[in-house]
């Protein structure tokens, strides 16, 4: 690619409270490097593909849907790559990557992986492609390491003022709890996809070992939270469902508890950071959590195969009964703890996970980006759409939940709190440029 290519950074993101900070922060190294960052809700960004100039785009998964949306942009004489956020959660064997088409694949020129496992997953199915695997570590764990921590100090202070002590449940049941559609018809669309094929053993039984798992998670969820409220009084009960599932089934069953809470606001690390104790149904959030130092109880609720096919469950303890579960989160909340276990848990997510000192892995990840693109710091900001630009859109009500608009100047702040507390002196301007969609870049001659 010629070196006069200008240097322009697209990251579409689909849930704010997941992505948005990690994002900033990739913005926030690439600028200082002179490139230009337009980042927003997906939906709106990728449908501008062709009103915009020619960049280099960092898709946050492999799917097929993204295979779709990266051919389309790729012909259009964009550059195509990718951050695997379905990895994080997922443990040995990774499920056979079924969420990972070979188009998306063959459309990146890198894929930014998330440490050794995520390359030897991804090696192993796809050996056509290890050349273009990279690892940098995944940007959403940057906030997790001792020097990003203060990020989520206030607002994690602000949790604690309103809800003092209390344990954590939060949920990951996507399929038969989804806010999408229907266990059925997310089926057909896996189906549809090529993720799976349901005439085929392996596939047929992994569709319903998640049926039944999920079933039995979403029937295990609120009768815990209720016996962990009762086991201890001096601790209220947070439950905070995954954002793309449903709140109904919860607000029917937990009506008029006293001292329990469905909440699902803000960044999950400023409430793990809050909480004393972290339950789980196999959520990527107990990843998290390890990675702060959070003890995790895992409720195991049935047998099921998918205990090793999530990673969550291996890094802190893990219950198969309510009975277990309370066992488990009392020694935890009465400060108990296992050396040599923890020690071995550290082992192992460190396999998954790199980037856990040194070079954070969005300034590995913009770094990248700046040396592909031959980026030196512009005079003046030259990003610029086409006057048949979109900049309006009419999102489901779904869409505007997951990614809100969010102004400018809110923008603006966190990229000044970021620059901060990464040891920066100076924060890129913002321009918003659409519903949900910024312009950020760097102009070294103004003043914040």
């Amino acid at each position: 690619m010629p070196a006069t290519q200008p240097p322009f950074l697209y990251m579409p993101m689909e849930i704010a409270s997941r992505e948005l900070d990690s994002r900033l922060l990739i913005a926030l190294y690439a600028t200082a490097s002179g490139v230009e960052v337009v980042t927003g809700q997906k939906w709106l960004l990728q449908k501008n593909a062709s009103r915009m100039p020619k960049g280099f785009w960092i898709f946050k998964t492999l799917t097929p849907g993204d295979a779709k949306a990266m051919g389309r942009i790729q012909k259009l004489g964009h550059r195509i790559t990718a951050i695997d956020e379905e990895m994080p959660g997922l443990g040995e064997g990774s499920g056979r990557l079924r969420w990972v088409h070979p188009k998306s694949m063959a459309a990146c020129e890198t894929v930014f992986c998330l440490g050794p496992r995520h390359v030897r997953a991804l090696e192993e199915k796809y050996p056509a492609h290890s050349g273009k695997l990279t690892i940098t570590g995944n940007p959403r764990w940057d906030f997790l390491r001792p020097e990003l921590r203060s990020m989520y100090a206030e607002d994690a202070k602000a949790i604690s003022a309103k809800y003092g002590a209390f344990i954590l449940v939060n949920t990951n049941i996507g399929l038969v709890n989804s806010a999408k559609n229907t266990a059925d018809g997310l089926i057909r669309s896996l189906t549809r996809d090529g993720r799976i094929n349901l005439d085929v053993p392996e596939d047929k039984a992994f569709i319903d070992d998640l049926v039944a798992f999920e079933t039995a998670n979403l029937a295990a969820a609120a009768p815990l939270v209720l016996r962990l409220r009762k086991e201890f009084p001096d601790h209220q009960v947070v439950l905070r469902p995954h954002p793309t599932e449903k709140l109904e089934p919860y607000e029917e069953r937990l009506a008029g508890a006293e001292g329990v809470y469905i909440v699902r606001e803000g960044p999950a690390a400023a409430w793990l950071s809050a909480c004393d104790v972290l339950v789980h149904t196999s959520c990527t959030t107990a990843t998290e959590a390890f990675a702060l130092d959070k003890p995790t109880v895992c409720y195991q609720t049935i047998p099921s195969p998918l205990h090793t096919y999530f990673l969550s469950g291996a890094l802190g303890a893990v219950g198969d009964s309510e009975d277990a579960v309370i066992a488990k989160a009392r020694a935890i909340l009465a400060g108990e703890t296992d050396p040599e276990t923890k020690a071995a848990q550290r082992a192992r997510f460190e396999e998954f996970f790199a980037a856990q000192d040194g070079a954070f892995a969005a300034e590995r990840i913009a770094g990248h980006v700046a040396e592909a693109l031959g980026a030196s710091t512009p005079a003046t900001p030259r990003w610029k759409p086409s006057w048949l630009f979109r900049k309006k859109w009419r999102p489901s009500e779904f869409q505007t939940r997951i990614f809100p608009d969010i102004s400018a100047d809110v923008i603006h702040t966190r990229l000044q709190q970021l620059a901060k507390a990464a040891g920066m002196d100076h924060a890129p301007n913002v321009v918003k440029v659409g519903d949900g969609q910024y312009h950020i870049f760097n102009a070294p001659n103004e003043n914040d």
